[in-house]
């Protein structure tokens, strides 16, 4: 799997920053530059925040046809750039961020993604990655504007008390060797499966969180990782763009 370059003359990506409700939040957005009608897509970083790896994933989910946008979490605390790389001080801001910060941020960037060219397809979806992903699946529990959400390691144990009200489709991809896993995944799709909505809950097993990152070079596996990236892409596709196909949009 290739990932974008930030310099990729097919794309559009650049900083970005919005406000909502609890002030500016910080981002980074990518789109194709083609002309055209397409779907806006949240992407909720991980504990380390908006890295060069989660621009990345933004361009690489560009690419597939997305108005993309990644805020930053750690806005109110100046974004992840203010840390000076500190990964521990990172992550703990990250672990520390009210589920309220989230909200509103994500709502923030729903909207700015929507008003900036994001407004096609059947509606605006959701992806997160490892922190993100429980982030993800939270915050579309209850919700009408998210008509998909796609999560990578999202926390099983966590996440599960919401599963039942998240009405969007819902992608939920887990690492077979990633502890989070083992512990809370068997109830994760009991919960799933007693739900009888359009979820999917795939395992891929032998792999560690992180799989599909190519930075994670002693994680990464690249085959497994085209496997997931394909699955999460074309269950996006098929919640966000099928109503346009149909009426030749």
């Amino acid at each position: 799997m290739t990932i974008p370059s930030e310099f990729d003359t097919s794309l559009e990506s650049v900083a970005v920053a919005f406000r909502g409700s609890s002030g500016m939040t910080l981002g980074y957005m990518s789109q194709p530059k083609a002309s055209g009608s397409r779907p806006g897509l949240v992407l909720v970083h991980d504990v380390a925040g908006l890295t060069p790896g989660i621009r990345g994933a933004t361009r690489n989910l560009a690419t597939a046809g997305y108005v993309v946008v990644a805020p930053d979490f750690l806005s109110p605390k100046g974004g992840t750039a203010s840390f000076r790389s500190v990964v521990a001080d990172v992550q703990s801001a990250v672990n520390a961020t009210p589920a309220t910060a989230v909200t509103t941020q994500a709502t923030a960037a729903l909207a700015y993604a929507k008003s900036h060219g994001g407004s096609g397809g059947r509606g605006l979806a959701i992806i997160g990655f490892g922190w993100g992903g429980t982030q993800a699946l939270l915050f579309a529990a209850g919700r009408t504007d998210v008509v998909a959400c796609a999560a990578f390691y999202p926390d099983p144990v966590q996440t599960l008390k919401v599963v039942g009200k998240i009405t969007a489709p819902m992608l939920a991809i887990f690492a077979g060797e990633d502890p989070a896993t083992t512990a809370g995944v068997t109830a994760f799709e009991q919960a799933v499966t007693a739900g009888r909505r359009a979820h999917t809950v795939k395992v891929f097993p032998g792999v560690m969180r992180g799989f599909h990152d190519p930075g994670e070079t002693k994680i990464y596996k690249p085959d497994v990782a085209k496997e997931a990236w394909s699955l999460a892409i074309q269950h996006l596709d098929s919640h966000t763009k099928e109503k346009a196909a149909a009426s030749g949009a």
